[in-house]
């Protein structure tokens, strides 16, 4: 009897140490991947404190997680990143001094210490470390390194499940700057941008790592594809160099495509999914940002000019107004926090001094982290500017969004300093 009453509370112990995508403990939404639960950049928490004292937000806990760009997924107490730190005798194809490991990270949300660690060797590249952020699904981890590694690990304990590398199993050719595409899941399909001379897009097996599909031809951009649903059947869009597309998540079949006609490096931010709306929005393209209306059998153009230019962090959307940075030359520091009316493109406010940070949305509020490292709350209020909160959290150079999750925003620099600040008001 004993010895079957220990067996289960291993199994029990062995079940709650199983992350879960949704719905777990600490009474608050997960938040898995890239942009949050719909790849939109908003969370959906209200009860978190919003002011802070002058000394800024409590720290709860500080990490080292390694150079890159990388954000966060955060399941049940964990938080999963990637990072890139150089080691001595870590060869490498390239230049020995540039070699290292590549890090995906799972740490304890309430302490920052690791819980578990998978690495495999790589060069820091250009802008030294990985950009892209783990997606969590189903009690597995899977990752897109700038090289192009993919891999399927397990959430729990870190061992890898599956691993290819896209330069060979689809004969892509990687971007100038590497990989940044967040592979987003639909069903049992991991779906990324792989790039000429292989497939544009590619679908493969989340559980095998196989490939389902492939679809069209093209460069690689930066973006990442965010699935939806219209006509009662799941698609996926994403902005490549040629075009914003729209694919049938099942076949990678072509539904509708809207010209893009820009290269690599103004095809980076997330679009931007309403209902039958798209939004797309870039530096250095000819048309700078779009609206459209994808519910009938080619893309309809709603409104378009270049007084909403996302860089690599997109917009987000609280009661029909867009709220994000916008900056006419990327190169330039002098990036806007800016409000625009998301059905007549109309612009409405802006704020500088934001720098390339990033924007998310919680609870009719707007967490920004400034490219300097200040995190700066702010209504979501189309009328007019109002900021609640600012305070100093981090040194380094910031581009990676803040990310909301069950009382704790997460923030990080491209050095590689991970900050977990309390702002649940216990």
């Amino acid at each position: 009897m004993t010895g079957r009453v220990s067996a289960m509370v291993l199994v029990l112990c062995a079940v709650a140490a199983v992350p879960r995508s949704s719905g777990a403990a600490g009474g608050g939404q997960d938040w898995p991947q890239w942009r949050g639960p719909r790849r939109d950049g908003a969370s959906t928490e209200t009860n978190w404190v919003a002011k802070w004292p002058d000394s800024g937000p409590k720290v709860l806990w500080k990490a080292q997680v390694g150079t890159g760009f990388s954000g966060f997924a955060v399941v049940g107490e964990r938080v999963y990143t990637m990072g890139f730190i150089r080691q001595q005798g870590a060869k490498s194809a390239t230049t020995e001094k540039r070699a290292g490991l590549d890090h995906v990270w799972c740490l304890d949300a309430r302490t920052g210490k690791p819980i578990w660690k998978h690495t495999y060797r790589s060069t820091k590249g250009y802008y030294h470390g990985p950009f892209g952020t783990p997606n969590v699904d189903e009690g597995k981890v899977y990752t897109l390194g700038k090289f192009g590694h993919l891999l399927c690990l397990d959430a729990a304990t870190g061992k890898e499940v599956w691993s290819t590398n896209i330069t060979r199993s689809l004969k892509a050719k990687m971007p100038y700057y590497g990989y940044s595409c967040m592979p987003v899941i639909v069903g049992d399909l991991l779906i990324l941008n792989a790039g000429d001379p292989g497939p544009a897009m590619a679908a493969v097996n989340k559980k095998t790592g196989k490939v389902v599909w492939k679809a069209g031809q093209g460069p690689a951009g930066y973006s990442s594809p965010v699935a939806y649903e219209v006509g009662g059947k799941k698609a996926v869009t994403i902005l490549t160099p040629p075009a914003v597309l729209g694919l049938d998540a099942a076949t990678g079949r072509l539904l509708w495509s809207h010209p893009w006609n820009t290269g690599p490096q103004s095809s980076a931010t997330t679009p931007l999914v309403s209902g039958t709306k798209v939004f797309i929005s870039a530096s250095e393209a000819k048309q700078w940002c779009v609206l459209l209306d994808v519910g009938g059998a080619k893309p309809k153009v709603i409104w378009e000019h270049n007084q909403m230019n996302n860089y690599f962090n997109a917009s987000v959307l609280f009661k029909d107004h867009l709220y994000g940075l916008h900056s006419t030359d990327h190169i330039s520091r002098n990036f806007r926090l800016r409000c625009v009316d998301f059905k007549t493109g109309k612009v409405k406010w802006d704020k500088d001094g934001v720098g390339k940070g990033g924007v998310t949305l919680a609870g009719g509020r707007l967490i920004v982290l400034c490219e300097k490292g200040e995190l700066v709350i702010a209504e979501a209020n189309p009328q007019r500017y109002t900021e609640l909160a600012r305070a100093k959290v981090l040194d380094g150079t910031c581009w990676s969004p803040p990310v909301l999750c069950r009382g704790r925003i997460y923030c990080r620099d491209h050095q590689g300093t991970v900050v977990c600040l309390d702002v649940s008001g216990r």
